[in-house]
């Protein structure tokens, strides 16, 4: 089968850490898959920032995630993604014209390729959409340009946990032919 699709598979949303730091060779990958990414006009409109220092991870997720996230606790690592909106046609216009928030777009895509490098690499993430973008911004000293859209946590899972599989969709019921 496609090496592609067998990590989509084995990929899990994970939300119990072993304390084992990741390497910042791991990360660097992450970014390169991220990197290549496609965006609307190939504007790149995304940033990143790789928390990896624990105390900042703890006061980030502490502080900025609540206690809907408390689990995000565990995580040696949090990859926050920005959005940096300048192109004035593609962000702006056309996004006005569209209704199409093409920065938002990219930026999905770009964390996705993160998360299937970092899976890939043996790694866990877990997406995170619930969380104060004022207290994290000013935790980790983020530019006020930058928009914080979307966190993962990342790390490697807890030796004892056993994720669960959901089931899914059947193709049927997602995929219509015209």
């Amino acid at each position: 089968m496609n090496q592609v699709l067998e990590v989509i598979k084995r990929r899990k949303s994970i939300r119990k850490y072993s304390s084992r730091a990741v390497e910042k060779e791991k990360i660097i990958k992450m970014a390169e898959a991220a990197r290549l990414s496609p965006s609307a006009s190939n504007k790149q409109p995304w940033r990143f920032v790789a928390v990896t220092d624990p105390d900042l991870v703890k006061q980030a997720t502490a502080s900025a995630l609540g206690s809907i996230n408390a689990w995000a606790r565990s995580a040696p690592c949090l990859m926050v993604g920005c959005s940096v909106r300048k192109d004035v046609i593609t962000h702006w216009i056309a996004e006005a014209a569209s209704g199409v928030k093409f920065h938002i777009l990219d930026l999905g895509i770009a964390m996705e390729h993160m998360v299937l490098q970092a899976e890939a690499l043996g790694l866990s993430t877990c997406w995170v959409g619930w969380f104060s973008e004022r207290k994290l911004k000013k935790i980790l000293n983020i530019p006020a340009g930058w928009r914080v859209v979307s966190l993962l946590t990342l790390g490697y899972k807890h030796e004892k946990l056993a994720p669960k599989t959901k089931k899914k969709l059947p193709l049927e019921k997602i995929l219509t032919f015209r």
